[in-house]
């Protein structure tokens, strides 16, 4: 199975992540496209400026996973420095990957893809991801 699932579905800490992707996603979503919310110039799109509602999903579910209340499900998610900044990387990346609509997120996706999936391997990727806040 590892062949055609290249090894995600062996890693708990990225299958959890997915999971805790899909429900946070449209975490205080507006109902509006993120154009409209620039064009509207709302508060959130004045801090983000660009996958404005991902970004404030991800922002308000991880400050409440970093709640002194949830510090026993943190305690079973990860267990180290490099696990919690896995497990964000892994978050942020799944929610803002459901920003459909951005070019340049949709280009950075295909060139992660291609990095990813290359028949060779490919060094020295430069896959930056500018004006997204809620990265790590």
């Amino acid at each position: 199975m590892a062949g055609h699932s290249y090894g995600i579905t062996s890693d708990p800490l990225t299958q959890f992540s997915v999971v805790f992707s899909a429900i946070i996603h449209d975490l205080d979503h507006p109902g509006v496209p993120n154009a409209q919310l620039v064009k509207e110039n709302t508060h959130n799109a004045q801090i983000f400026k660009k996958s404005v509602a991902e970004q404030n999903s991800v922002e308000l579910a991880w400050a409440m996973l970093m709640d002194k209340e949830y510090e026993a499900l943190r305690a079973c998610i990860y267990h180290s420095e490099d696990d919690l900044k896995r497990f964000r990387q892994l978050v942020v990346n799944t929610v803002m990957a459901t920003d459909i609509v951005d070019k340049e997120l949709q280009d950075l996706r295909k060139a992660r893809w291609e990095t990813a999936f290359a028949e060779t391997p490919v060094r020295n990727a430069n896959l930056s991801s500018d004006d997204c806040k809620a990265t790590i």
